[in-house]
C-alpha cells in the first residue's frame, strides 16, 4: 500500500543552536550563521535608545528649573555622557528621585551595549570562520570528486 502525502523537501533554511551552561549562564552559539544577529542588534539598540530616552525623562523632570538652568539646559540631557554634573545637582535637591532606579536604568543599557559588542564579536568570529574553513572544504571537495572519478575508472 503506497502513502500518498505531500514529500517531505529540506528547508533551506539555517537554524540556530546554541548550548547554554547553567553553571556560568554563559550561551554559546553552535551555529553562528543560523542567527540573525544584524536583527538582533537592531533590536537591542532600540531597547537601548529606549532606555537612555527614559532615563534622560526621569532625571529631566527631577530637576527644578533653577538646577535646569545651572546646566544651561532646556531640553532634556544625556544622563550618561553628564553624569557627574546631573548628579551633583540631584544631590543638590536631596535626591528627589531613587538612586537605585537610576543604577538599574544604567545597568541595562550597559548590559545592551555589552550584548550589542558580543554579536558583533560573533559576526566576526563567523566570518573568520567561514573563510578559514573554505580551503578546506574545497580540499574535501576536490578529494571527493578524485574518489567518485577514480570509481568510475574501474
Amino acid at each position: 500500500m503506497a502513502m500518498q502525502g505531500k514529500r517531505s523537501r529540506p528547508t533551506k533554511e539555517v537554524f540556530p543552536l546554541a548550548h547554554v551552561c547553567s553553571n556560568t549562564n554563559k550561551v554559546t552559539l553552535v551555529n553562528p550563521q543560523g542567527a540573525k544577529l544584524n536583527i538582533y542588534m537592531q533590536k537591542v539598540e532600540k531597547a537601548i535608545k529606549s532606555y537612555e530616552k527614559h532615563l534622560d525623562g526621569i532625571v529631566w523632570r527631577a530637576l527644578s528649573q533653577e538646577e535646569k538652568e545651572k546646566l544651561d539646559a532646556v531640553k532634556p540631557i544625556q544622563y550618561l555622557e553628564n553624569k557627574t554634573a546631573l548628579n551633583k545637582a540631584l544631590e543638590r535637591l536631596n535626591w528627589p528621585i531613587s538612586l537605585k532606579e537610576l543604577s538599574i536604568l544604567e545597568n541595562e543599557i550597559l548590559a545592551g551595549k555589552m550584548y550589542i559588542q558580543q554579536a558583533m564579536e560573533l559576526q566576526e568570529a563567523a566570518r573568520k570562520n567561514c573563510v578559514s574553513r573554505a580551503p578546506e572544504e574545497q580540499q574535501k571537495l576536490q578529494g571527493i570528486q578524485q574518489r567518485k572519478s577514480n570509481q568510475k575508472k574501474y
